[in-house]
């Protein structure tokens, strides 16, 4: 497998040593066999690509933010999804029958 060293992967390995945790203990919280875990700490599968239920999950037992896993620090994409949303309002409504 191609190992490669992501912001998303170290951030997962730096809280669960922080937390005092082995990787069988997440994977187990998270509710994934350890080699699944493993794959995003070790960069060969992004984060991102997780569902959503076990994402939550490892952030739960990692006591991360979900949205700084994801996006980071720097915010600028999250801010662009936010820009790209249509104005309140502007949504077409169904008549109720």
């Amino acid at each position: 497998m191609n190992r490669q060293i992501t912001r998303e992967g170290e951030m997962l390995r730096k809280a669960r040593l922080k937390l005092g945790y082995s990787q069988q203990q997440v994977a187990t919280m998270a509710g994934m066999q350890i080699r699944q875990y493993q794959r995003f700490e070790y960069g060969e599968r992004e984060v991102y690509r997780v569902n959503l239920r076990t994402g939550l999950l490892m952030c739960a037992a990692l006591e991360l933010d979900p949205v700084t896993l994801i996006f980071g620090e720097k915010r600028e994409a999250l801010n662009a999804l936010i820009a790209q949303r249509p104005a309140r309002g502007n949504a077409i409504r169904r008549k109720r029958k």
